[in-house]
């Protein structure tokens, strides 16, 4: 009989070691999702011209925002919202009409660019501000050209 006494408490120790080492795994495994930093920043920094005369370039740099943001949402924080702009809910696009009390004439328009590093220019972006995501260290630019096909316009002045 004693033997058999000896034989319960030994299952019940192992039983109880199983359960232990069971609970600390399980405790470390919750652990490393909550305590291990993010990979990915929250936010970004972006630097926006705002070229509505080329003699008189204002930039804007090194504006943070939140990770995601949209070239339209960028410049409105760039500028306090101090710009006029008419939304097209079908295109999901704005038309921007006027920054910082500028306005273009009758044959311009304000077009959007981003600064390509690698070969040094401007680039009309492809999609509207609204469409399109800035990056961490993104250029963009904002200047008043004229509507004309065969001879498209960038910026005048580069980071």
């Amino acid at each position: 009989m004693a033997g058999l006494g000896l034989l319960r408490a030994s299952r019940s120790r192992a039983g109880v070691a199983a359960l232990s080492l069971l609970a600390a795994l399980a405790a470390l495994v919750a652990g490393c999702g909550s305590s291990a930093p993010d990979a990915t920043p929250a936010s970004i920094r972006a630097t926006i011209l705002i070229e509505a005369d080329e003699a008189a370039p204002n930039w804007h740099r090194d504006i943070e925002a939140t990770k995601g943001v949209d070239g339209y949402k960028l410049l409105e924080m760039a500028v306090d919202g101090d710009l006029d702009a008419d939304w097209f809910p079908e295109f999901r696009a704005h038309f921007v009409k006027a920054i910082l009390g500028a306005a273009p004439e009758v044959s311009e328009f304000w077009g959007v660019f981003i600064w390509n590093a690698e070969s040094s220019a401007w680039e009309p972006l492809p999609v509207g501000a609204d469409l399109f995501s800035v990056e961490d260290g993104h250029i963009m630019a904002w200047a008043i050209v004229e509507r004309d096909a065969d001879n498209p316009q960038l910026p005048v002045n580069t980071p």
